[in-house]
């Protein structure tokens, strides 16, 4: 598996948010055999993949109204006008028709010195060459016109293209001297196609929840309380807000409002809790939900609450970077409602006067490195304290443990592999084809190939889960630093799993070939073939081969030992027994399997 997989996931979304295009628009539906124009729908739906998954912007007519791309634009593909963060964004983006092109080939200077925002801005008609501007750039100047309070606004530019060679003064220098950003390739994997593929569409730093004041006391709407925590300052804020609210948020957020939640959003949906939550929505007319459910905690860095907006009865929280850490059951299936309601006018009735208790938990963002660590350890055990009375999986508590963080990101970058943390949390990419089952790295797998590669091949065959334990993952032999051993020892595993079946295809007896190296023994096999050929250029299918030809006089060897007669004598399960015993790992040790000049020599043909 290669980081330029990475590439082709991000060609696979592209062409499903063409697939969104209606059959009127016929750039978005080229002929596969015509590239040019293959690549041009392309070039335009990258337009829509920063508008959908920065902004949240999830129907694709209204990113469609958002890009002037095209002739007359004046260097300008895409813009986005941010009302709440006073951020107007202008997008210049470069697609590349290959994976090569994508990683290595750098957006110019010529190609920069198009973007004419100055002008556009201004209000001029033509640009420099007398030609006037398009459609859509008419559009975001009648736009800007309607801006009240355009004086408060920033202008940003973003790049989406590799501009290594041009540092951030010439950038801004060619961009009119407004402030760019630079999203290159390895960002857009990042914070683009990643995302995606992990349901996280949006990432918006502020959150506003507007609340109803009808049903509360005067000055009596709200609890404030301040607490003292881990040398963290922290504060509760408990109300209650309508679940239409929080059926919207959860429905633009998904996973990315659930990161230190031990569920994913769609590993959310098998409960039949769900059922009875659903039903005290919408089966009622009443609020009975506000005394029936246990409410919602969000973890918020910073949190306002303003009752007095102008409008009678009305107020409005909000919540920055914010988090759903207990209550994700409850959210998830008023996101669900809320999506079936078709998010209008029927959804406004089906929530009509129905609010959930919601706590919000402010523990301000860190400023040191000190701090990030207390707040962290404080998160973690905040949220282990809100989801324990509830039925979790301990691997999926283990979810947000830094190294399976970083685990994932590795995995990633450097492969374009998707390791899952927790469970269901590619579900969105597999849906829709980003990926397949092959791209992803099962959690409790990768604990066996870890097992194995540490030298310990026998506890690969017994069971896991004690090792995602609160007690037992400290001991866990994950280590980020060895993540390119344990991608050979899955190449490995899948290339034993294609020789066994050509076995068969061959009507071969596996047990005369192989003896029990695939039936009983693959991860000691396969600890084998990482400790002698990973790193010495040898494919997993060559490696498998050599590996597999030569392991009889291992098991041979083994079984002339006396510390392993007890395994083959009366009932001692032979080699079933042998391969999960206490003498395996170190047999492994001391044998001379002498693979290095074997691989040498067959590399050499």
């Amino acid at each position: 598996m290669a980081a330029d997989d990475r590439y082709e996931i991000l060609v696979r979304i592209l062409d499903k948010l063409c697939a969104e295009a209606p059959a009127r628009l016929g750039i978005y539906h080229p002929d596969k055999s015509n590239e040019d124009a293959l690549i041009r729908a392309r070039s335009r739906a990258y337009l829509h993949l920063f508008l959908k998954v920065k902004f949240g912007l999830l129907d694709f007519h209204v990113r469609e109204a958002q890009i002037t791309d095209g002739s007359f634009d004046g260097g300008l593909d895409a813009y986005h006008i941010d009302d709440e963060g006073k951020f107007i964004y202008c997008l210049q983006a470069k697609f590349r028709a290959n994976a090569r092109n994508f990683s290595d080939k750098e957006i110019g200077a010529n190609d920069l010195i198009k973007v004419q925002l100055k002008r556009i801005l201004k209000g001029e008609k033509r640009d420099l060459a007398g030609g006037r501007y398009n459609a859509g750039i008419k559009k975001f100047q009648a736009s800007i016109r309607k801006i009240t309070n355009i004086g408060q606004y920033e202008y940003r530019v973003v790049i989406l293209g590799n501009a290594r060679s041009l540092h951030k003064e010439q950038l801004k220098k060619l961009c009119d001297d407004f402030p760019v950003e630079d999203l290159d390739h390895s960002r857009v994997y990042e914070e683009l196609v990643f995302p995606v593929v992990n349901g996280i569409y949006f990432n918006k730093p502020d959150l506003t929840i507007d609340i109803r004041l009808n049903n509360v006391r005067r000055d009596k709407d709200h609890v404030d309380y301040s607490v003292k925590a881990e040398n963290q300052q922290a504060n509760v804020l408990l109300l209650f807000v309508p679940t239409v609210e929080v059926g919207r948020i959860l429905y633009t957020y998904k996973n990315s409002i659930l990161r230190f939640n031990p569920r994913s959003f769609l590993e959310l949906r098998d409960n039949p809790v769900n059922q009875d939550i659903r039903d005290s929505i919408v089966q009622t007319k009443n609020n009975e939900f506000a005394l029936f459910n246990n409410g919602i905690t969000l973890l918020s860095d910073k949190t306002s609450l303003n009752t007095e907006i102008g409008t009678k009865g009305r107020g409005q929280l909000v919540v920055t970077n914010p988090q759903i850490i207990n209550g994700g059951q409850t959210a998830y299936t008023l996101s669900r409602i809320f999506e079936q309601c078709d998010k209008g006018q029927k959804a406004l009735k089906t929530f009509s006067g129905k609010e959930v208790l919601l706590r919000v938990i402010t523990i301000k963002a860190p400023r040191s490195n000190k701090q990030r660590i207390a707040r962290q350890r404080l998160v973690s055990d905040i949220s282990k304290a809100s989801n324990s009375q509830t039925k979790v999986d301990e691997a999926d508590r283990r979810s947000n443990e830094r190294v399976q963080v970083e685990l994932q990101k590795k995995f990633f970058d450097n492969y374009g592999l998707f390791y899952e943390r927790k469970r269901g949390e590619f579900s969105d990419g597999l849906r829709d084809g980003y990926v397949g089952k092959a791209q992803l790295v099962d959690r409790e797998r990768l604990m066996r190939v870890a097992l194995a590669v540490n030298g310990t091949a026998s506890l690969a065959k017994t069971s896991v889960k004690k090792f995602f334990s609160e007690e037992g993952f400290p001991s866990a032999p994950l280590h980020v630093s060895k993540v390119d051993n344990y991608v050979y020892g899955y190449e490995l595993l899948r290339a034993f799993k294609k020789y066994r079946r050509s076995l068969r295809r061959a009507r071969i007896d596996e047990a005369k070939r192989l003896g029990a190296a695939l039936r009983y023994g693959e991860y000691a096999v396969m600890s084998i073939g990482v400790r002698e050929l990973h790193g010495r250029s040898v494919p997993p299918a060559l490696a498998a081969e050599i590996l597999l030809r030569r392991w009889k006089r291992f098991e041979s060897w083994a079984k002339r030992r006396p510390h392993n007669r007890r395994y083959f004598v009366g009932r001692g399960g032979g080699f079933v027994s042998y391969y999960k015993g206490a003498t395996l790992n170190n047999d492994l040790a001391r044998f001379p399997f002498a693979l290095r000049r074997v691989a040498t020599k067959a590399l050499s043909k």
